[in-house]
């Protein structure tokens, strides 16, 4: 991809959309085309099921998995439009386009699903295991987990008729909000307009002034709005609970444990890890402090670099990872090469686009595609590491795997991602000449594991304590959210960081609630499982690499705990995340070591 390296805020780093579809027009006439082919798929197989044998089981697996991919294609295409640019009405109307296909088309496929459930235990399961059916057994018997939850036939084409307005509304209003809000702020190069990932980005910026300007002008700017993103959350939340209710959930948890395959003793006693481990981090802070010359951390210190950083392209950034996963694999940087020169990835950061950063894997006959927000910090570094280390996961599961089994679990999606992170960060800390500069980077990989493992827990348990208050009844209001947040913050924190009173709104600009109930935990149990690995790397080396991609490969292919057992992780042990945590102490005494 041809850029000015010298560019700011890697302009004109764009991605093209082309392969997937020309444009609009074309996506909605394929939408049409896959929408008959939905129906036909009905027409031929309804009614069928319990009496298939597994020939015929695999003939309809064969082409349920082609459905899938081309609905996965023309969805994503719509989602990748509509990210870049949410106030565009050709975007929104594809995607509103997109949305309403999608409820019918998913009526048309339900019966699958149903009927499957309906195949009597001992059949299924030794239908399952016959040889022709090997690819996608798991995708066969995980889908029964949800048996227990899953209602008649009118009543599920109800509630997908009703999605769009219950909740994806609700989806949209909440983007369009965040995406648009922009506020003047001085940088100290003049006032100019800035959204919420900008200023977030000044909390690494190596100016007390500036962070702690940053942070009340971004509290000052969400304030207004605070009510109507807090209703947001509190009708999706109340409608979530309520469609647990109706499928007969025990807790509110329990839909994304089934989703990530994993038991809540598991999540439970990995949050418990966690808080027990506060004090690391409680412990950091302090001596971050007297580091900084300060008495005590406030909060829009905490990620304050400790030494001097440099402003970073988006090219110089690209080589960098690039060249640290080829002395991992030559594979996955080929893998990640290519999104580069494919034009996969969209970096500019501009208005009315996306906030954050994802890898949408689109379609197993199609390439993955990565959103960034480029503010030429090193901490992008990381970012763009863990987006193409998702990138790399999907592309090897999607040479493996079927288009059924390919998808693995949010929780098992993030190990690659944070995995990535590791191998760019060893090759930056080995790399870099500079002292100050590898003080630096030492200290902002600790600090990122505290951001992912510490801070995603205290994310979750703000989540529980939200959806606790409203079983209960009571609304979720701008001002109860705050009292949660404030809560579950402060016990991390403790008596190591002063956290000020505009820090109540933190909640309101996090996407992951909105979008994805308790999706925070993935990535603490992500990174804790993506420091066993790597310590397991260190010490095995090259004959570690073998077997990682084979876990990458397996995709959605096995549970977490049947995948990780081969690396010698077994999730069933209570001190399963001793090793994970002693790994992390040993990142904060290299990051005190290079002092």
């Amino acid at each position: 991809m041809a850029t000015d390296a010298s560019a700011p805020q890697a302009e004109g780093v764009v991605w093209d959309l082309t392969p997937l579809f020309a444009d609009a027009a074309a996506a909605r006439a394929f939408l049409d085309e896959v929408g008959q082919r939905c129906k036909d798929f009905e027409t031929t197989y309804r009614g069928t099921v319990a009496g298939l044998d597994a020939q015929g089981l695999a003939t309809l697996l064969q082409d349920l998995a082609s459905l899938d991919n081309a609905l996965s294609r023309v969805g994503s295409y719509a989602h990748l439009r509509e990210a870049v640019d949410v106030t565009n009405e050709e975007n929104l109307d594809l995607s509103g386009a997109v949305d309403r296909a999608f409820v019918e088309m998913g009526n048309s496929l339900r019966f699958f699903e149903l009927e499957w459930l309906k195949v009597p235990d001992e059949q299924a399961l030794m239908l399952a295991d016959a040889p022709l059916l090997a690819d996608n057994r798991h995708y066969l018997v995980a889908m029964r987990r949800f048996g227990p939850h899953t209602l008649s036939e009118p009543e599920e084409r109800m509630l997908s008729e009703r999605a769009p307005a219950a909740t994806n509304a609700w989806h949209m209003l909440y983007g369009r909000v965040t995406s648009t809000l922009e506020t003047p702020f001085d940088n100290g190069e003049g006032e100019e307009p800035h959204g919420i990932d900008r200023l977030l980005s000044y909390m690494r910026d190596p100016s007390r002034e500036i962070r702690e300007g940053a942070m009340k002008t971004l509290y000052a700017m969400l304030e207004p709005h605070a009510p109507v993103l807090a209703h947001c959350y509190d009708t999706l939340v109340g409608d979530r609970l309520a469609m647990d209710k109706l499928r007969g959930y025990a807790a509110p948890m329990d839909p994304t444990h089934l989703r990530n395959e994993l038991n809540g003793p598991i999540v439970d006693g990995m949050l418990d890890a966690v808080a027990h481990n506060y004090t690391l981090a409680q412990r950091w802070f302090v001596a971050k402090a007297k580091i900084l010359g300060l008495d005590k951390l406030q909060l829009h210190d905490q990620y304050a670099p400790i030494g001097s950083g440099r402003a970073i392209s988006f090219d110089e950034a690209a080589e960098i990872v690039t060249t640290s996963f080829n002395g991992f694999s030559p594979r996955i940087a080929q893998i990640a090469q290519a999104q580069i020169d494919d034009r996969r990835v969209d970096a500019e950061v501009r208005n009315g686009k996306r906030g954050g950063a994802f890898c949408s894997p689109v379609a197993q006959d199609a390439l993955p595609y990565v959103l960034m927000n480029w503010t030429d910090q090193m901490n992008d570094v990381l970012t763009m590491a863990h987006e193409f280390g998702h990138g790399m996961h999907f592309q090897l599961a999607n040479e493996r795997q079927t288009a059924l089994s390919a998808g693995a679990g949010i929780a098992m999606c993030e190990v690659a991602s944070t995995f990535a992170e590791h191998i760019t960060y060893d090759y930056l800390l080995a790399n870099e000449a500079d002292p100050a500069t590898r003080h630096l980077l030492a200290c902002e990989r600790v600090e990122g594991a505290f951001a992912t493992i510490f801070r995603q827990a205290v994310l979750t348990r703000y989540e529980q304590a939200a959806y606790a208050m409203r079983a209960e009844g009571a609304t979720l209001t701008a001002e109860r959210l705050a009292d949660a947040w404030w809560q579950a913050n402060s016990a991390y924190y403790g008596d190591a960081v002063t956290i000020p009173e505009r820090y109540r709104l933190g909640w309101s600009y996090i996407p992951h609630f909105i979008h994805t109930r308790f999706y925070t935990y993935s990535y603490t149990f992500a990174l804790l499982v993506s420091l066993s690995l790597y310590a397991k790397y260190r010490q095995d080396g090259d004959a570690f690499v073998g077997p990682y991609i084979d876990l990458l490969a397996a995709g959605g292919a096995g549970s977490p705990t049947d995948l990780l057992a081969p690396l010698g992780l077994d999730l069933n042990d209570p001190a399963v995340w001793d090793a994970s945590f002693a790994e992390l102490e040993r990142m904060i005494d290299e990051a005190q070591a290079t002092a």
